[in-house]
């Protein structure tokens, strides 16, 4: 008698790649006939990334011109100056060292030193009190360190800036401090304010966005229920069912941002103009920047994600009101 051989295993990795087929089968049908449904309804399609758009568009310019007046408060012709006052005895040549030590500090962009002679001079062209001054016999005047700092390396706190004025004084030639900190705290509030703005719209219109895409995938719910009870019937799991839709959700998000941005960069085109020379009024070289590459990803992540989770919201209030969820 012939002995049978045993059957060979399938192997494992001829398992997983039968079964990563089906998979990516499954997944290009729901992405084609997601897609095919936008094609061939375009107004429902329309309107609802219009929607999106304008959601999405509030936030995104805010955004985008809050990062705008970060950098103007970076811009060194826009921060205020610190003035370090040098004992009398201190010479030109010493405020010269000190401007350049100074300069050291990450906190500081620029020094510039104004000699006493200087100093005289501009405090006589703007008091008016030349004659009087003549009557000294020496200047009362003291060299001066003006320090342009960067604003952005000076913390976000009152204690970060008392830090940093602390080091300077520690200089043996400073005599005295002078920095208009009202100046930098009421920016700092400012830019505190403008940011908590943006995260509460953004909030509010988020949600907004889920909405509208939620209502839309529950329309094209309803008038494809007989197909997904068609489908149910034959043995459609829940997450074939869920599939396409939530493919749908994500195209609706990642579109609508899309459109988004180009609303938003155009809106930006319009203002170039008029800030230019608003700028160029104010002796400033600011000019205002669009959307970078950060944005623009953060924009299309979050609105493709909100896309999907809106969808899915809706496919799953349809599925729990219909029958239990299973898988």
């Amino acid at each position: 008698m012939t002995s049978k051989k045993p059957l060979a295993k399938p192997q494992p990795s001829a398992h997983r790649s039968r079964l990563y087929s089906i998979w990516w089968r499954q997944q290009k049908q729901a992405i084609d006939f997601s897609l095919k449904r936008l094609w061939f309804n375009p107004i429902s399609a329309w309107i609802t990334l219009i929607a999106i758009a304008l959601a999405l568009s509030l936030p995104t310019s805010m955004h985008v011109l809050v990062k705008n007046l970060q950098s103007l408060t970076h811009n060194n012709q826009s921060v205020p100056t610190i003035s370090l006052f040098l004992k009398p005895k201190v010479t030109e040549q010493q405020a010269n060292d000190l401007a350049e030590l100074v300069k050291t500090q990450p906190e500081v962009f620029s020094t510039t030193v104004v000699t006493r002679d200087q100093a005289l001079q501009d405090f006589k062209k703007i008091s008016g009190l030349a004659d009087t001054l003549k009557t000294l016999g020496e200047n009362p005047l003291p060299n001066i360190v003006i320090i342009t700092p960067k604003l952005n390396e000076l913390g976000e706190t009152d204690a970060d800036l008392d830090d940093f004025t602390k080091r300077i004084k520690t200089y043996k030639e400073v005599e005295d401090v002078q920095i208009d900190v009202e100046w930098i705290q009421r920016l700092r509030a400012i830019l505190q304010i403008a940011e908590r703005i943006v995260a509460v719209v953004a909030a509010l219109l988020a949600f907004t966005v889920l909405l509208v895409v939620g209502n839309t995938i529950r329309l094209d719910i309803e008038n494809r229920k007989d197909e997904i009870l068609v489908t149910r019937l034959i043995g459609a799991t829940n997450r074939y069912i869920r599939r396409p839709f939530l493919y749908g959700g994500l195209w609706l998000g990642l579109f609508g941002g899309v459109l988004s941005l180009l609303v938003v960069n155009i809106a930006l085109l319009f203002l170039v103009g008029p800030v230019n020379k608003l700028s160029t009024l104010y002796g400033n070289s600011f000019s205002i920047g669009g959307i970078d590459l950060t944005t623009t990803l953060e924009v299309l992540v979050i609105s493709s994600i909100l896309g999907l989770v809106g969808a899915w919201l809706a496919v799953n209030r349809y599925l729990w009101e219909n029958e239990v969820i299973n898988d």
